[in-house]
């Protein structure tokens, strides 16, 4: 794990029975390799289970909320990781631990990725024009104005 990475853990924060290692990154996203039909096959299911973390502020998943920049998958020492670059409503949001912790049992847990890796990026700036159809129907739903 690089110095740029922050040491927490993720796992007990969501509840989870297992603590791991943060592999955080706040300094933001690398640049996505080329990819093989396989890994971007693996990316898509990955993000498709990403629908299932839910920003625990509105209660919208974070791709519809238009959280997720960039997804992609890697190999390294043997490990296949699913690489995110992510960001969040607010650079001050206190939940990036539960947030990552949710993304990382989402996707380890249903695909054959072994870790996950998160960017947390902060350009461009988030803002609602980034939240999808779909997104804005449950904000509606949950009485936003959107």
């Amino acid at each position: 794990m690089s110095e740029d990475n922050v040491n927490e853990t993720a796992g007990a924060a969501a509840g989870g029975a297992q603590e791991r290692e943060s592999t955080s990154n706040f300094e933001g996203g690398g640049e996505r390799p080329p990819q093989t039909e396989e890994q971007i096959k693996l990316a898509a299911d990955a993000e498709e289970f990403l629908h299932d973390v839910i920003d625990p502020e509105l209660g919208i998943n974070v791709v519809d909320l238009g959280l997720v920049y960039d997804l992609w998958i890697e190999e390294r020492e043997g490990k296949t990781l699913a690489i995110l670059n992510m960001t969040l409503t607010s650079p001050a949001c206190p939940l990036t631990d539960v947030i990552e912790a949710q993304a990382h049992e989402a996707i380890v847990n249903n695909t054959s990725v072994d870790d996950i890796e998160l960017n947390w990026v902060w350009m461009p700036p988030w803002g609602p024009h980034m939240i999808t159809e779909e997104g804005r129907e449950q904000l509606r739903a949950l009485g936003f104005a959107v």
